[in-house]
Formats: structure tokens, sequence, C-alpha cells
């Protein structure tokens, strides 16, 4: 569906104004937590009342009995890390910040749309309400909390406090100005530090119920390299949660936020992390290096901030876990809950993505690649696709996209022009407006490839992976919407097959895929048939697929068809060698099966069949870590690896394994006749060409 209302550009005003004035303008923010003025915390009560909670007294009183050490170093200990920890909201800095973030941000994109009708919404609803608002943005860049404070700061609302990790605290200067704009920073591991652990929920507890301001986190925990959602992480929701016991607050609100780049600021680190190259540390040299994006003006588009309906955690918390709590002060929130909040949370950012044009011509280029790479794709082919499968995903799958709905080539035209600009590193129109893809990859001495995390790939390889991984990327945010339409495409065979059977094996890739979809876990098989149902009536609506006599055939719309069922090719091909390694492992190598050494032999197999075979693993996204990292966990979540912690080692059950083959070999996939590696450099622009020969 086209989404133009609600959204506004809100760059336009700034353009005409001065960011001085601006940033320094008289303003009162609005709190979103209404609360009595002597309930409201300023930090150094805030850390009071953490280092005076009794929870946090009895840890303390425990680690000095236990270690022979004086209550009053454990106390100095305590107060240390809850001063490393705490946030300190600061106007001023918030002011001087905005002033520079102004300037970057109309320099390095186009346009920023707000959904402004449901900002002016969460605005009204938190000056009456004393109930806590959470803020949960999804996670595609570093940018997103500078977004989201940016966006607040612009609509004269308070900054919230900011779940941020110890890599930033660690960054000079920058570390003190980000928790003076409301940082409080988390060390990324504390499970076994008994005395951090009680601080941090203490804390937790203590803002949830005394800060006049709201908190955000991410939920995901780090960045999606893919640009699609990534599994929750439960542990400051459970502890957010939880604090709704303590009875402080009437309710807390979770405010799902979808941030949508036209091109993030890391799009082509995030490749390279994806092949394996590690990320660079944080630091605040970087920082000022990373400062030359703003050489070229709008080099990275649009952005799109759409915000979810508010979701209320008392509907899921009632009065009875509230009692279980004062006769046991023990007692935690049921995971159960957790994890419905967390996938409510997740479910909203997918209903919430906003597409871009970028989005769709990616995924044609990607599907042109692998089936007709001879023929030249001209503008005018790319407009004709572009809007028939616009068309698909906005009025059968009620995909949000920002645009006028128009018929008018003139102006498809415009919208896909637009678009790319952009994106002229990686797409490019050449003299006879054919597509062409840029050679992305340069020989960079800055990598230290002894830190590699999988394989060290050839530069054959890199040649071809890193523009083709940058492309897929470019589409995955349309998975948001067809993950359940792909999955069925991947279980009718040329002869068609038994309803029956087509929702086991529909079944089977939801199980598998889950996590790397970032799906809700569902083991009621009447839920399943209900989702199955709904996705195969839509492909039957598009002539895609029919039924007769309880058997569904493939149906005339064979090119929707190929589409859908290329997409989905990657993520069950990485799942079966990963399998096939896994039950010739002690065959194959003498090194211990861990979680990193699966990924090095993954990568290294998968690297010799693009190479080497029209089967399995064509696609370069085949060579993606964080494919092998989301699969990895889904076997372990079945049962099909097993993690044997008293001596820290991994086995197979190989039933299972073996069980699980025979489902893969069992789907009826079509791999492209095209090898992706022969296709791909036909659509290599001949000025890269040129430049990589002179290299």
């Amino acid at each position: 569906m086209e989404c133009n209302t609600g959204f506004i550009d809100m760059l336009e005003n700034r353009r005409r104004d001065c960011d001085f004035l601006w940033a320094t303008r008289p303003m009162d923010p609005s709190l979103p937590h209404m609360l009595p003025p002597d309930s409201v915390y300023d930090r150094e009560r805030i850390m009071q009342a953490v280092l005076q909670d009794k929870q946090v007294k009895a840890v303390i009183d425990t680690i000095a009995k236990t270690t022979a050490v004086g209550v009053k170093e454990v106390e100095n200990n305590a107060r240390a890390m809850i001063n490393e920890m705490a946030s300190k909201a600061d106007l001023a800095t918030v002011r001087w910040i905005g002033i520079f973030i102004t300037k970057a941000m109309k320099r390095m994109f186009s346009k920023i749309y707000i959904n402004e009708i449901m900002l002016s919404n969460l605005k009204k609803e938190t000056q009456i309400s004393q109930a806590q608002y959470i803020y949960v943005p999804s996670h595609r860049s570093y940018l997103d909390f500078i977004l989201l404070s940016y966006i607040l700061f612009s609509y004269d609302m308070a900054l919230p406090n900011i779940a941020a990790g110890m890599d930033f605290y660690n960054m000079k200067i920058v570390g003190e100005l980000l928790r003076k704009t409301g940082a409080f920073y988390i060390r990324r591991s504390f499970s076994n530090d008994l005395l951090y652990k009680q601080i941090f929920r203490s804390y937790i507890n203590t803002i949830v119920s005394h800060s006049d301001r709201a908190i955000e986190f991410f939920i995901e925990g780090t960045r999606s390299r893919s640009q699609k959602s990534t599994t929750p992480k439960y542990g400051l929701l459970s502890i957010i949660i939880d604090s709704l016991l303590q009875g402080d607050v009437p309710d807390i609100y979770f405010v799902p936020m979808s941030i949508n780049y036209e091109r993030p600021p890391e799009e082509l680190l995030f490749v390279y992390e994806m092949l394996g190259v590690p990320k660079p540390k944080e630091s605040t040299t970087g920082l000022f290096r990373s400062l030359s994006i703003l050489q070229k003006p709008f080099s990275h588009g649009r952005i799109f901030f759409n915000i979810g309906e508010p979701i209320s955690t008392s509907r899921f918390v009632d009065k009875a876990y509230r009692q279980k709590k004062l006769v046991q002060p023990s007692f935690k929130i049921p995971s159960s809950v957790v994890e419905n909040i967390a996938y409510l949370i997740l479910e909203s950012h997918k209903k919430n993505t906003v597409l871009m044009p970028i989005n769709i011509i990616a995924l044609l280029i990607n599907e042109k690649i692998q089936t007709k790479p001879k023929e030249p794709y001209t503008l005018d082919l790319l407009i004709r696709d572009y809007q028939w499968f616009k068309n698909f995903l906005t009025k059968s799958l009620k995909a949000l996209m920002y645009g006028t709905e128009t018929i008018d080539n003139n102006m498809i035209k415009q919208e896909i022009l637009e678009s790319l600009k952009p994106h002229d590193e990686l797409i490019v129109l050449d003299s006879s407006n054919t597509l062409k893809i840029n050679q992305r990859h340069k020989r960079m001495k800055q990598i230290n490839y002894s830190n590699i995390k999988g394989y060290t790939l050839s530069e054959q390889t890199l040649q071809i992976a890193v523009s083709a991984i940058n492309i897929a990327i470019y589409s995955n945010p349309t998975l948001a919407f067809l993950a359940e339409v792909v999955f069925i495409t991947a279980t009718i065979g040329e002869n068609g097959i038994q309803t029956e059977v087509a929702l086991e094996r529909y079944e089977l890739l939801r199980r598998l895929l889950s996590t790397e979809f970032a799906m809700r876990p569902i083991e009621d098989k009447a839920l399943i048939k209900i989702e199955w149902e709904k996705s195969l009536n839509v492909l039957i609506s598009q002539n895609c697929l029919h039924i007769v006599n309880d058997l569904i055939f493939i149906g005339n719309n064979t090119k929707l068809f190929s589409i859908l069922h290329n997409i989905i090719l990657p993520f069950i091909d990485v799942t079966y060698v990963i399998c096939i390694l896994l039950s010739e492992w002690t065959e194959r190598t003498s090194v211990e099966l861990t979680d990193r050494t699966i990924l090095v032999e993954t990568q290294k197999e998968v690297e010799k069949l693009i190479f080497e075979t029209k089967d399995r693993c064509q696609h370069p996204y085949c060579l993606s870590l964080d494919l092998y990292n989301t699969t990895w966990s889904s076997l372990l979540s079945q049962g099909i690896i097993v993690y044997q912690k008293h001596i820290n080692r991994y086995r197979t059950d190989k039933a299972k394994l073996t069980s699980l083959i025979g489902a893969l070999l069992e789907l009826p996939l079509r791999h492209p006749t095209e090898i992706y590696v022969d296709a791909f450099p036909l659509f290599i622009s001949a000025s890269t060409m040129d430049i990589q020969a002179k290299l």
C-alpha cells in the first residue's frame, strides 16, 4: 500500500532556517513520564537509590564474605560500576551537538521522512500518562540512536535514557558527550559478575520508576548487517518487564519504531563483515575519518522513520503476577510473556517497514543475473518490471512504499532514477540506458586478513561476492513481506504436490529458517496452517499456483514464481551444505567442531561450490557468515547440534541430522541454469573493469 499519509520531510524546514538559532531556541522539552516532583530522581539520586537497594546490599555482603574482601572495598567497586553506567542528561550539550548533526543530516540525506501523525499522537499520550515509555527502534545503522534523538529534539521531546555498549564509552571525548545526550553504558557480557548484574538490574528498575525520560534500546542487540530483522535479545527486555512488578508505575509502553535507509552509511562495511572481515574498532579517530562521507551531498538518499502502535505491558502482566512478587520477591515474569512482547515488537518493525524503489530494483537485478544475463536490462524493461512487482508487493502483500500510485511511465521512471542516485557507486546506467553494476571490491591494504572470522577468500571470489552481496542486502528488506510466500515456492514441484505434503514442507522450512527471518516460533500446527493458507491464497490469486483435486501446481505466472523461488534458494542451500558438513565432519577434517570452525569450513566449501557446480550455493550470498550463524543457532535450538556444557564441546544427533538431510533432498528446488559467477561479469560496468585491469 502507498503510505503518503502522515509522512513529512523534517529536513525541509531545516534547509530554510539558521541551524544555530534553531538549535538554541527556547524550549521546554516534553517529558514522557509524568511523575510527582518528589518521585523524579536526578543522576545522583538514581545512583544513591541503586547503592541503597536491598538486593544490591545483599550481593555486596555476600561478595565480601565469600572473597574475604572488606565491605567498604566492594561498595567502592559498586559505586564505580554505577558511575560508569549512569547517564547524565545535559540540554546545553544536546544543543551544540544538534548544530553539527543538523549540518551532517542536511549534507548526507536528501530527505528524512517522519510519520508525524504517529509522533504527534505519541507526544500527546505521554503528556497525560504516568506510564513509562520505552522506545524500541529497529537497528540498521550506528546512526539509528542519533537519528531518534535528533527527531525528538526537533519536536521538543526529551531525549531518552539510551542503552549503549562500552565500545562508545571507550571513545575519547565522544563517550562522555554521548552520556550527556542520554546514553547509559552496558558491558557486553556480565553474566558471571554477580555485583554488576544486580547493579544493572537495580539501575533499570530505578530509571523505569523514577526517571521522567523514556528509555531506548535495540531489541535486536546489534545492527542488522543484512538489513532485515534479526532475532530478539531478551535480557534488557525481561528486566524492564520485571520492573513493572515493583508497582511504582501503572504500565510500561513499548513503542516500536522502524528505520529504513535508502543507503545506510555502513553499506560496504556490512558486506565485508558478512564475508568475515572484522568491523573497525569504534574510536574517536575512526569517527573523524568517517566524516569523508560528507564530501558528496545527498550521497545516502532518504530515510523513512515510521512509528508503530505502543504495546501495553499490563496486557500481559496481570495482578496475579504482582501478587506473586509480593509473596516471593525472587519471582520473575515467565519467559513466554517476554518472548511474546519481543515478537510483537519485531512484527511491528516488519509491518511498518517502508520499502524504497532500490529494494525492488536490487531484487529484479538479482533475478536478471540468474535467469537472463545475456539480455540487456534496459531502463524501459526495468520500468515495466518495477511497476509490476511494486503492484504485487503493495496490493497483494500490503507492503508499505512511499510514493504516488500511478501507471504513468514518466513518473515511474523518475521514481526509479531518484532512488538510483545515491547508488551510483553500485548501479549505473550506461550510454544505452542499460543497467550495469560497478565493481565495488578494491584490494584494500587496511584489511588485516589475519583477523578474518571465516575462511580467507580469494581475490577472484571477492571481485564477484562484494558487489553481489551488496545488491542482495538491498533486496532483503522486501523479506519483511515476502518470507512466507517464498517458503511455499520451495515446496511445489513441476508435477504438483499434495496439499498435505506441501504444508509439511512449509512447516519444515519455517522451523529451519525462523531464526534467519526472525519469525515467531509457532508450535501450534493449526496456526501454522492458517499462516500457510493465507500466503497460498496470495500466490493463487496471482496465478502463480493453482489447485486441482487436492494437488497444488505451478501456475502460468512463472515469472513471479521464479523470482520468489530464487530469493529463498541461498538460505536453503546453506542449511543443506552445513548439514552435509556436519554429517561428514570427522572424515573431512581433524579440527574440533565449534561454532567458529563450522564457519571456516562452510565458507571454504561454499567458495568451492560457487565455482564448480550448477547445483547448490551458486549465489555469492551463500558466503555470508551471518547466514551460517543463524543456521547454527537454528540447528542448536532443534537439538540437531547438541552443546555438551560439561566438556565444552558440540556433537550432532546423527538420527535427527540424517532425517533433516533427507527432508531437504526431497524439496523440489530448481536452481538457475545460468552459473552466477559466469553471468555476473556480463553485468559489470566497462569503466570499473578498465580500472580493475589497470590495478
